[in-house]
């Protein structure tokens, strides 16, 4: 090796300028970018820094304050055939490996090293390659630099033809996680390998190596495992030499590190013969046994001892400085593999049709009749949240809070409290919808549960138990988990869905099975929830943290729990006895990012709604609603319903100016101001006291009925008089909105109040102004009592009970909830009478 060392001492003098085929060390592409300018996320916590040597753990990191990936993802990957016995190529052992005098590439170099040293294992690698290639006929010779790059070129091509056919499911927990692994790192050197292919195309071999790995796991068993996770210290000391090769390899002070080159290629051998044997060994294009058998964990890890200790031996002349400049790059890089949406949001998309192919059909009456029984409308409950503006809530993504609980090797909590209004339901949507919640997707289960004060579906432990195993035996890929509930289901039956104490256990069992991986749950608005019940599941959670057998299981169950920070609560979150499995995030203490997040969406609502003024009036208006103080989402929401109401009337600068002196400062003011507007204010109390009354969100027809008998003062005739006075369908949603603005929204065909603040401003019993505190849950259950049993009254002779159900909206309600509408207005004659009146009609 004198002789390459003599060559690429004058190589490297010469002037020819270089061009990094990678990038910059951050900038791995001109398709991908990163925060390479940003010097935070260039930053390491003194833990990373050490001066001997690369290696490092890609789960085991000093995390940057701030990284942003958009790597270019991989459109498609080969399948390749197996086949058990392969001919190699004929021209490549009689082939000299390329002179050194010829390349100055490390990885060129390494290729003819290793060529030398295990021939017959390059003989059976190129074979391998001829197989990916799909045609047998090609002469594949890694000696040739040509040959390669054809290689590289059909490959790519392949790629771009096919469609992704890796299966990601199926496996054990632990292979999963290795191949998701190997999937990112494979999408974010995407564009690395088609920017090398015609520059340096051994480089873009070795980097596409995982290309070639991939899809021969599709019948993967845990004896692979060592082999899969050895590439996690190659895949951590390629990223390293890498950037050190495009910041000072192929800089102006190149010089200087020349004698690197010839341990750099020797290292790089070691990472290609680690590829090839894998590759082999899963292909079974084994030429000679010998070399073929590294099949136990202890042949892998040598292999893997070999490549850090030749990776220390490059490290050993380096300056502290370099080392540790280095070492901060690729901690961000791996920490930018680890996090990038784009690369999540792909391998999210290929599980999902992974998912959708391999679907369990649940066709056993028993199964079906379980999920029945659990089943819930927790999808469109989270839907109705509205999304996220672009931007927001990035603070708390990066915040070390949420990462430190996200990315905790164990079981964990997190209790995020705020003040009514601040965006916590919008939050946690944004990390359902956006898959914020693990960095593990193929091994993590993710659940859900949205809290609802006055919808009696969505205040319960039990009703958020349901919805949590309903979607563990929805999204368990191998169909298997629901059996531990069929047995429970047989001997409680519908009795199941409301105890407490079974579903907890079922829950505790399943989330406990080493197939399933991290399950991460998200409680939203536990504040929203019966106090009783809510106590209940958190004495629960917290005797199960307590548990040091379950801190110490291979099992990971994480919650994520939003409320206000009710003094109710506050304790039992006190309570828990580990601090290590417990966090407590404040959103009172971020005033000053929520704050920016508020002039975010403030920015975004006027480009819509004052899109007609004037520039300088929007510029009046934006600045007048962000210097406001005690601002929320909330606050803002209905603001802007103040103006967008009538914007004709906001044409002159006076009109604007009035506009702005007369806006609401509190979210109370607005509600006062929205309901004034109401131009009959006894519909509107009395459809405020039915929604308030009423035991789950009711329907348009269901409530248009409602009003229409509570605001009858003689009653109807007969059912068909009433149904004649009823509003149109197409106009009963106007009618709702003009009677109350804002404070009710319509989804899904369904009432709901905008907020919890809406229901505790209408019943607070400090009453001012004309509506707060107006309302009360005693005279609201009595309207609605009136209105069910009226509803029944007229039902005599109209059919049997599937027709009634079907031709009368309001009457399912009306049987199912009469008692429970009467009970609190016991004592009332009015109610009495009627009741009274319905049962001799009855009899």
């Amino acid at each position: 090796m004198g002789r390459l060392k003599e060559w690429a001492k004058n190589r490297l003098q010469r002037t020819k300028s270089t061009n990094g085929a990678h990038g910059d060390c951050l900038n791995v592409s001109p398709t991908a970018e990163s925060n390479a300018s940003d010097p935070s996320a260039l930053s390491a916590t003194e833990n990373s820094v050490k001066t001997t040597g690369p290696p490092g753990n890609i789960d085991q990191l000093s995390k940057p304050d701030s990284v942003n990936c958009n790597a270019t993802t991989v459109s498609s990957l080969p399948e390749f055939p197996q086949t058990e016995k392969i001919i190699p190529d004929p021209s490549s052992s009689h082939t000299t490996p390329t002179s050194s005098s010829e390349s100055d590439d490390p990885w060129e170099l390494a290729y003819g090293i290793l060529q030398a040293r295990e021939p017959k294992l390059v003989e059976a690698y190129q074979a391998h390659l001829r197989l990916a290639q799909h045609d047998n006929s090609v002469h594949t010779n890694l000696s040739n630099p040509r040959s390669v790059q054809s290689v590289m070129t059909k490959l790519l091509e392949d790629r771009e033809k096919n469609q992704w056919r890796i299966s990601l499911l199926g496996k054990d927990v632990k292979i999963r996680e290795q191949t998701e692994k190997l999937a990112k790192f494979l999408l974010w050197a995407d564009p690395v390998v088609k920017s090398a292919v015609s520059t340096q195309p051994y480089a873009a071999l070795a980097w596409a190596g995982v290309s070639l790995l991939l899809p021969l796991l599709s019948s993967s068993t845990t004896s692979n495992l060592a082999m899969l996770k050895g590439f996690d210290p190659i895949h951590s000391i390629q990223i390293y030499w890498d950037i050190f090769e495009k910041n000072y390899l192929q800089s102006e002070h190149r010089e200087e590190y020349q004698d690197l080159l010839e341990p750099l290629a020797a290292l790089y051998s070691h990472i290609i013969e680690y590829q090839a044997r894998a590759i082999c060994h899963l292909s079974k294009a084994q030429l000679s046994r010998a070399w073929v058998n590294i099949a136990g964990e202890s042949d892998w890890n040598e292999v893997i001892s070999k490549i850090e200790s030749s990776s220390d031996a490059c490290s050993s002349n380096l300056s502290h400085y370099v080392l540790e400049e280095t070492r901060n790059n690729r901690d961000s890089l791996l920490q930018e593999i680890r996090e990038s949406r784009s690369i999540l949001d792909e391998i999210c998309n290929v599980l999902k049709a992974d998912t959708s192919r391999n679907q369990k059909n649940y066709e056993d009456q028993n199964e079906r009749n379980l999920l029945q029984a659990l089943a819930s409308t927790y999808e469109d409950d989270k839907n109705y949240n509205p999304l996220r503006v672009p931007g927001t809530c990035e603070w708390f993504f990066q915040g070390n809070e949420f990462r430190n609980w996200r990315d905790s090797d164990g079981s964990t909590l997190l209790w995020i409290s705020a003040g009514p209004g601040c965006g916590k339901s919008v939050l946690s949507r944004t990390l359902i919808d956006e898959n914020r919640l693990s960095t593990n997707v193929t091994t993590s289960t993710i659940c859900y549960f949205f809290f609802k004060d006055g919808d009696e579906r969505r205040m319960s432990a039990t009703n958020a138990l349901c919805a949590l195993l309903h979607q563990l035996f929805t999204r368990d890929p191998t169909g298997t988990l629901i059996q531990k509930a069929v047995i429970r289901h047989k001997n409680h039956g519908a009795n199941l869905a409301h105890n407490f104490s079974e579903l907890w256990d079922l829950f505790i069992e399943c989330v406990s099975s080493p197939e399933l991986g991290e399950v991460v749950c998200l409680l939203d608005a536990l504040d929203e929830g019966n106090v009783k019940s809510m106590q209940e599941m958190l004495c629960n959670l917290k005797e199960l943290y307590s548990k040091p057998e379950f801190s110490s299981s291979t099992s990971k169950l994480k919650f994520l729990i939003t409320s206000r920070p009710y003094d109710d609560l506050e304790p039992s979150f006190d309570d828990f006895p580990d601090t290590s499995a417990y966090l407590h995030f404040d959103g009172d203490d971020k005033s000053a990012e929520i704050s920016h997040d508020i002039d975010l969406v403030i920015d975004a609502k006027l480009q819509k709604v004052a899109r007609h003024f004037r520039e300088s009036d929007r510029q009046m208006i934006s600045k007048q609603i962000k210097d406001m103080e005690n601002r929320t989402y909330l606050w803002l929401h209905l603001t802007f319903d103040i103006i967008e109401q009538s914007p004709s009337e906001y044409s002159r600068r006076s009109d604007v100016k009035e506009l702005l002196s007369g806006l609401p400062s509190k979210v109370s003011d607005a509600y006062e101001k929205i309901l004034d507007r109401s131009g009959n204010e006894l519909r509107t109390k009395t459809l405020l006291e039915i929604v308030l009354a009423a035991s789950r969100p009711l329907t348009l027809d269901e409530a248009n009925m409602a009003l229409i008998m509570a605001l009858s003062k003689n009653g109807f005739d007969s059912y068909d008089s009433l149904k004649a006075d009823l509003w149109s369908q197409d106009k009963f949603k106007s009618v709702v909105k003009n009677l109350c603005g804002l404070l009710i929204n319509v989804y899904d065909s369904k009432l709901f109040f905008i907020h919890l603040t809406a229901r505790e401003f209408l019943t607070d019993p400090d009453r001012s102004g004309k509506w707060k505190g107006r309302l009360n849950m005693t005279q609201s259950h009595k309207t609605m009592a009136l209105v069910c049993l009226s509803c029944l009254s007229h039902l005599g002779g109209q059919g049997s009970a599937m027709e009634i159900r079907t031709r009368f909206p309001f009457a399912q309600y009306s049987a199912e909830n009469w008692m429970h509408q009467s009970r609190p207005t016991e004592t009332e004659d009015e109610v009495l009478d009627s009741v009274l009146k319905l049962l001799l009609q009855q009899t």
